[in-house]
């Protein structure tokens, strides 16, 4: 009995994946295009409505298994796709640990607590040290960090203080994104046209450098106007601890502001060196670490801080992303990149502008992929490889999904009892986000002729 029983369910089986593999000749032979759209549109879906409460690493992972069922891509391609991004990766892992160590020493706490001690009880004066504290953390740490960790020491403290917490609220929402071009570090979008295009860490930061300025100038202004009268009204600093008062071991939390002038030093070092920054971000980490052991300030404990799904997220996204390519329309997109190359003013708007519409529609994670392969074979080390990380950064600041960062940092709020709806946010989005974008790109523009050699 238990032979025939076994003979049965492995003629079950095969019977089903003879099944599955005709319906899939049949439908990757017709309708590939469709399949894939249909593929790729359900895998956000998933990301964005998050059904019962599905994480979005099993939305990508689901989504990156049907690409290869249906034939979408091919397990090497696949591979070859993970593998090209494993220093992205790596970094993320070593960024993350970074953070969680600079959280234990207390950093974020007291840069809160320090920019209420130096406005003085001036909200105005409060929320532009807001505004300067996210910018710093955004572009050394990277803007994931400014979500998961800034955004509840801010919204603790502007609590405590009795103000209105949507305007720091969004300012960390913002920031977390128009703060991130700053650095090949400040965003993962970064770290993947760093790692595809090899660009140089202080290549990267004297093009984006004004750009950067402008984004961050005008979006800081921008909320001045728009929150002008919850921002009226002037508070009581001694409601909140003293800067002193957050640091919970000295020679912990001396190290930590150490380890962060070592980091910023060894991405430009490291950059001439050909060192990858994993190693930079790894080795501030075992130097901090070291300390926090000895200071006994840390444990097994910190390894539940770090957010695991995020890289199962990240290589489904790949292996969606890869089947996306497969498709004609990259080809499309290339083939008008390479036509216009010579249209540098042109290409570097057409690119600005479909790259932000783009991650509002899909998130700017998939946006920057798609971006990535359509510009690998026609830009070069042009304008427009920055002009799509322009609208891939400051793009989605327009809907809660355009960006992970963005989602965390509503999800950050709702925990503590702040509902921040979509409609509030595109509502300021779409005041703020067209007016940032386009200065910008207008401000790589300008520097253009000076950086590259246009024609």
């Amino acid at each position: 009995m238990c032979l025939d029983s076994t003979a049965v369910d492995d003629d079950s089986v095969f019977w089903a994946i003879r099944a599955l593999e005709t319906v899939k000749l049949r439908i990757v032979g017709t309708d590939r295009v469709w399949i894939t759209l249909a593929i790729f549109c359900f895998t956000l879906f998933l990301v964005l409505a998050r059904p019962r409460g599905l994480h979005e690493s099993w939305a990508t992972l689901a989504g990156g298994i049907l690409m290869l069922v249906f034939g979408c891509t091919t397990l090497g391609q696949s591979m070859t796709t993970v593998l090209s991004g494993i220093d992205v990766l790596l970094f993320l892992l070593a960024l993350m640990v970074y953070s969680a160590l600079l959280d234990r020493s207390g950093f974020f706490d007291w840069s809160a607590a320090w920019s209420v001690r130096l406005a003085g009880g001036n909200t105005r004066t409060l929320y532009r040290n807001v505004f300067l504290v996210g910018a710093v953390i955004t572009a050394l740490l990277s803007l994931d960090t400014t979500a998961v960790v800034l955004t509840p020491a801010v919204v603790a403290f502007v609590s405590k203080l009795r103000l209105k917490e949507l305007p720091f609220l969004l300012a960390c929402a913002f920031i977390a994104n128009t703060g991130s071009l700053l650095l090949p570090v400040s965003n993962l979008t970064n770290l993947i046209f760093q790692s595809q295009f090899h660009l140089g860490f202080g290549r990267f930061v004297q093009v984006m450098f004004f750009p950067q300025a402008i984004a961050l100038g005008l979006n800081y202004v921008i909320f001045r106007i728009l929150f002008r009268r919850d921002l009226a009204l002037d508070f009581d600093a001694r409601l909140v601890p003293s800067p002193s008062e957050e640091i919970r071991d000295r020679p912990f939390f001396l190290a930590a502001l150490g380890s962060l002038g070592f980091v910023l030093i060894g991405y430009f070092v490291g950059s001439i060196a050909g060192i990858p920054p994993y190693l930079i971000a790894f080795s501030a980490c075992a130097l901090l670490g070291g300390v926090g052991l000895l200071r006994k300030r840390i444990g097994g404990g910190l390894l539940h801080e770090i957010s695991w799904p995020l890289f199962p997220f990240v290589v489904g996204l790949f292996v969606v992303v890869r089947a996306f390519e497969n498709l004609p329309f990259l080809d499309l997109a290339t083939q008008f990149l390479a036509r216009h190359r010579s249209d540098v003013t042109g290409s570097v708007i057409a690119t600005s502008l479909a790259s932000g519409l783009g991650s509002n529609l899909v998130n700017n994670i998939p946006a920057a992929l798609v971006s990535e392969a359509a510009l690998h074979a026609s830009a070069g080390n042009s304008p427009s490889l920055y002009a799509a990380l322009i609208g891939c950064n400051v793009g989605p600041n327009l809907t809660v999904f355009g960006s992970l960062a963005t989602m965390l940092v509503i999800s950050s709020a709702r925990k503590r009892g702040i509902d921040v709806s979509a409609a509030t946010f595109f509502k300021v989005g779409l005041i703020t986000m067209p007016i940032v974008l386009v200065s910008a790109t207008l401000a790589l523009l300008l520097e253009a002729p000076f950086l590259f050699q246009t024609r």
